[in-house]
């Protein structure tokens, strides 16, 4: 046999076990998948706690999920939307009264799930999605090898009525426009902790702290710990510049017909990656797998982003042109650095001390 045949054949040989191989790894997983699935049935419910996703949002994610996996009709899905400062006070409240009725939570703070798992109280799951979430690696965003990876991303930054404030905001010092100052400019709920808390921390790494001292003086307002309240506050005319979540665009465009528009600093802003964490004693906890394997998944993520407007992490997803203008792909993002896994209790507890001393 001369060389080119040998070179043919060697080929062919490690094309069928290349094959063989694939063809064995998927068949492990097709029969993981169905155990899984048989366990969540025999579970029947779901227990889900959330940041982001509204319970319009939530409902359709459930039920493609569930046709997805096969689950019956009778299968229960409990889920509810909270801040991520009341989320963490809720799942430490249960985790240590251990009583715990939550199957998985998403919170965009990365010092909670990093307590959490040294306290032994998360679970381990490596969802095969989470391959294709290397971007998201590559920039740093919060992650934990098989425990916890950012599924979607926001970022608090000003938001405008054009209506009502035609201006163009291209530094964060531009919010010290004295025909901000009265109550016409709202924050978040910093000094509540949560995502506010940690945007302020990125904030101060490009911001002096005499910036925040002046814009004390402008008379802001807070919302109400919730970026939806806050956008809501903004069609209303109730304040005419406010610094929030941009991707609650997508559903007061829907419901209002206003088109707010989102603005983004030129000092940068704070990417908030949003995980998703299996408490270790989960009730129904193959449920729970199934589900983070669904969200993570190309149709689960496709929905989170069609539904809710967030950042997508998922590698190579396209972004709708309604939702790129104020949830742009991470790469077209002028992203604040962040060493997540150094900030610390002490140095949170430090921003936030400062944070009430400037605003009272």
């Amino acid at each position: 046999m001369d060389s080119t045949k040998k070179v043919s054949v060697l080929r062919h040989v490690v094309f069928l076990c290349l094959s063989i191989t694939s063809m064995f790894a998927a068949s492990q997983v097709l029969a993981a998948s169905k155990e899984m699935i048989a366990a969540a049935i025999k579970e029947g419910q779901l227990t889900w706690i959330d940041s982001i996703v509204v319970p319009e949002s939530a409902k359709a994610m459930e039920a493609a999920f569930k046709k997805e996996f096969g689950l019956p009709d009778g299968f229960k899905i409990n889920h509810e939307r909270l801040a991520s400062g009341p989320i963490a006070t809720r799942v430490t409240e249960e985790v240590r009264a251990n009583r715990v009725t939550i199957d998985i939570f998403s919170a965009a703070v990365p010092a909670f799930f990093a307590d959490l798992k040294d306290a032994g109280a998360l679970l381990r799951y490596d969802s095969p999605e989470y391959k294709n979430y290397s971007q998201a690696r590559k920039v740093g965003l919060p992650n934990e090898p098989g425990y916890w990876q950012s599924a979607v991303a926001f970022t608090q930054i000003p938001l405008t009525n054009p209506k009502l404030y035609p201006k163009k905001i291209t530094s964060w010092r531009d919010l010290l426009d004295p025909g901000l100052k009265g109550g016409k400019l709202s924050l978040p709920t910093v000094a509540a902790g949560g995502a506010p808390l940690y945007s302020y921390v990125g904030w101060r790494k490009v911001l002096p702290k005499n910036f925040f001292t002046e814009l004390a003086r402008q008379q802001v307002t807070y919302d109400r710990g919730s970026s939806v309240d806050a956008t809501q506050q903004l069609l209303q005319g109730n304040s005419i510049v406010a610094v929030t979540a941009a991707f609650r665009i997508v559903q007061t465009a829907q419901q209002s017909g206003v088109e707010l528009v989102a603005h983004f600093p030129k000092e940068g802003v704070l990417l908030l990656g949003a995980p998703y964490g299996i408490l270790a004693k989960a009730p129904h906890p193959n449920s729970a797998k199934l589900f983070v394997d669904f969200l993570y998944s190309e149709q689960g993520m496709k929905l989170y982003v069609d539904l809710e407007g967030v950042i997508t992490l998922r590698d190579g997803m396209k972004v709708p042109e309604k939702i790129r203008k104020y949830s742009p792909p991470i790469s077209e993002i002028n992203a604040i650095s962040m060493d997540w896994k150094g900030l610390d209790s002490q140095t949170l507890k430090q921003s936030q001390d400062e944070f009430k001393e400037i605003f009272q």
